[in-house]
């Protein structure tokens, strides 16, 4: 017989509340059983760590006292030496012939109390000997029963531990729909196997003050890694353009704008920064990396070897194209339209994984085109070079971007194994294409013999850049999150234009400020829109 809510709105909803209400309930409970049985346990470690301290000192009196005995013995030795040299003497007094016979009763009294007290004391060291070595062999054990005491109490707590972890994780599985916000930001999203529009939101709970302190700490590391990845763009302009820095010297211009010459500082970069990740980070912030990454090599795993090769690919398009439009147009236009890629994203996420744009998110792809539209430089005054190829190869890194984004939710590999294969990827396009493209105009480079020390310091400053960004969003992410580190790293547009306009005084007209304005605040919106819980798909209703 089928029940009347399965047609009511109101009670599918009433009934998610309570499922809600349930699981905050149940983590409070496993919460507090947990805190209680750790808090006994930690009563009952410290209980005996006291009585193993007791017992390690009583220990140390066993052993003085075996010392003691030890200077008994010595004693005991010295008085038979002594006894027997005072029964020789007496021997010699009584009978200085040595004849031995009718000896005074005084000598037969003294022998017979030296016997007597030699016999005694014997007796009184060997039942003190045994007593200190039961004693000693009773403390063994005892000491023995307590590291077992301790090593079971260790193995409890750790399977509580586990087991609450994995209740919790079972019951509650956080949303993890943000995406990298940054073209330099590599730090795919945690594998998931639910679709995105069956996620589910994680159940708020108050955090503690250390919490509290991890978080702040965390949106600090984001935000430093967004200024960071801006600051790489300006100098990305630097190397191509000559520029006022910070209105006291000219420098830049190492190079000229090309798409050899881009791909020349691409690969200059990656020669640096792909060892460095692999032998180095890599090992050190995730052990197992080049286990994961010899998965990839097994027939079941060619899908997700193929989609993070991919996803290299498409990564190394974006950096190539970006770096044409940085030559090409100002930094914050070119990074501005770079951001139409969480719109091709959301497009492109309708297309395969069936996950049906809002109206917010539709408004705001119609927003973000708008804005993109007037920051292009040929519809301002004052715009310098070639800003309709730079426009157009803006919007290509934003596609490529995309598509790279798309590729991280096919892959669901661990973020650092994910780097790692990205930046060899690049490294070998990049290598591969300079290698082949050196006999196709246009895609050769031309350096002057006097602009390379130039251009390799600005190489090693993309490559810390690189490193000191992404270091920073891969420890600041666990600690606030990856659905508000994309919100942190939305402002993307916005801080470059701020950091453009101090440090190499790159002005924008006031159509190109709204520009920038309207993408920012509507890329904003789709990173805290995706921080929302989806609804479930409606049921059909039964007939």
């Amino acid at each position: 017989m089928e029940t009347q809510g399965g047609n009511n709105p109101q009670t599918a909803q009433d009934t998610l509340n309570l499922l809600t209400e349930g699981l905050q309930s149940l983590q409070q409970n496993l919460l507090a059983q947990l805190n209680q049985e750790v808090t006994q346990l930690q009563s009952q470690k410290s209980r005996l760590s006291g009585e193993i301290e007791e017992l390690r000192s009583q220990y140390r009196q066993v052993q003085s006292q075996e010392q003691i005995e030890q200077q008994q013995q010595w004693a005991q030795q010295l008085a038979q030496v002594l006894a027997t040299h005072l029964q020789e003497q007496l021997r010699q007094q009584f009978d200085p012939s040595g004849a031995g016979a009718d000896q005074p009763p005084s000598y037969d009294n003294a022998n017979s109390l030296l016997l007597s007290l030699d016999a005694t004391l014997s007796t009184t060291l060997k039942t003190l000997q045994q007593d200190i070595s039961s004693y000693q062999s009773a403390l063994s054990q005892q000491l023995g029963r307590m590291q077992t005491l301790e090593q079971q109490g260790e193995a409890i707590l750790e399977a509580l531990v586990s087991r609450i972890k994995v209740q919790l994780q079972q019951n509650i599985q956080p949303s993890t729909r943000s995406l990298p916000s940054r073209p330099g930001q590599y730090l795919p999203e945690q594998p998931n196997d639910r679709e995105p529009s069956q996620q589910i939101s994680p159940v708020p709970s108050v955090p503690p003050t250390p919490q509290q302190t991890n978080f702040k700490t965390g949106l600090l590391l984001i935000l430093l890694s967004s200024l960071t990845l801006s600051f790489q763009n300006v100098v990305t302009r630097v190397i191509l353009k000559e520029q006022s820095i910070l209105g006291m010297i000219k420098l830049g211009g190492f190079i000229t704008p090309s798409p050899g010459n881009s791909l020349l500082i691409l690969a200059m970069r990656m020669i640096i920064v792909a060892p460095l990740m692999a032998f180095i980070i890599a090992p050190w912030r995730y052990p197992n990396t080049y286990r994961d990454i010899r998965q990839l090599g097994n027939p079941d795993q060619r899908g997700r070897l193929f989609s993070v090769v991919g996803s290299g690919f498409f990564l190394f398009l974006s950096q190539f194209f970006i770096y044409i439009a940085l030559g090409n147009i100002p930094t914050g236009v070119a990074t501005t339209i770079f951001f139409i890629y969480p719109t091709v994203t959301i497009l492109l996420a309708w297309l395969i994984f069936r996950d049906k744009p809002t109206f917010l998110l539709i408004l705001a792809t119609i927003s973000i085109y708008i804005g993109g539209f007037l920051t292009i430089p040929s519809l301002t005054t004052g715009a310098k070079g070639n800003y309709t190829l730079g426009a157009i190869t803006a919007i290509a890194s934003g596609i490529a971007f995309a598509v790279y984004v798309i590729l991280i939710k096919v892959s669901k590999l661990h973020p650092i194994p994910f780097s790692v294969v990205n930046f060899t990827t690049i490294l070998f396009f990049s290598g591969l294409v300079l290698l082949v493209g050196s006999a196709v105009p246009g895609l050769g480079f031309t350096v002057k013999p006097t602009m390379w020390p130039g251009l390799w310091v600005g190489a090693l400053v993309l490559t810390v850049t690189t490193l000191f960004g992404y270091l920073l969003n891969n420890f600041g992410v666990p600690m606030i999150g990856p659905a508000l580190a994309s919100v942190v790293g939305a402002s993307g547009p916005a801080l470059t234009v701020i950091m453009a306009f101090f440090i190499i005084n790159e002005k924008l007209v006031l159509l190109q400020v709204l520009g920038v304005v309207l993408v920012t605040v509507w890329v904003l919106g789709i990173s805290v829109e995706n921080t929302k819980p989806k609804a479930p798909p409606a049921q059909p209703a039964r007939k």
